[in-house]
């Protein structure tokens, strides 16, 4: 049996040295990714929609930017019940004195409309 599977030519302690550095590499890049992603130069959140036609839907959101004098877009998208995007709606933010701001939006749509997300926020 010895001869027809012979031992590793690599030795154990390379394998542990590989498995470890490995680990610290991840642990390392998870709490970059953490801390980088954990203050979001702007944040949004949709409170509240209505759909009132089948081409138009009413959205209210909140937007935080911890510093607002900078400008910023955020981009808010209607999909259908199909999850097709129906309408698509380009929010720019000016700058202000307010971190934390209320919008009413309405969203023009070419078929009714069943939900609204964020694609996205960025600072400009």
């Amino acid at each position: 049996m010895a001869r027809r599977y012979p031992p590793s030519r690599t030795p154990r302690w390379l394998w542990l040295a590989g498995v470890a550095l490995l680990a610290v590499l991840a642990g390392v890049w998870l709490v970059w990714s953490a801390l980088y992603n954990a203050n979001p130069p702007v944040s949004a959140r949709v409170v509240s929609f209505t759909v009132t036609s089948d081409q138009t839907v009413d959205v209210r959101l909140t937007t935080q930017r911890p510093d607002p004098q900078r400008p910023a877009v955020c981009t808010l998208t209607a999909q259908a019940v199909t999850y097709d995007t129906v309408g698509q709606f380009v929010l720019e933010l000016p700058p202000s004195d307010q971190k934390l701001e209320d919008h009413d939006v309405t969203i023009r749509t070419f078929k009714r409309a069943t939900s609204v997300k964020i694609e996205n926020c960025t600072p400009r």
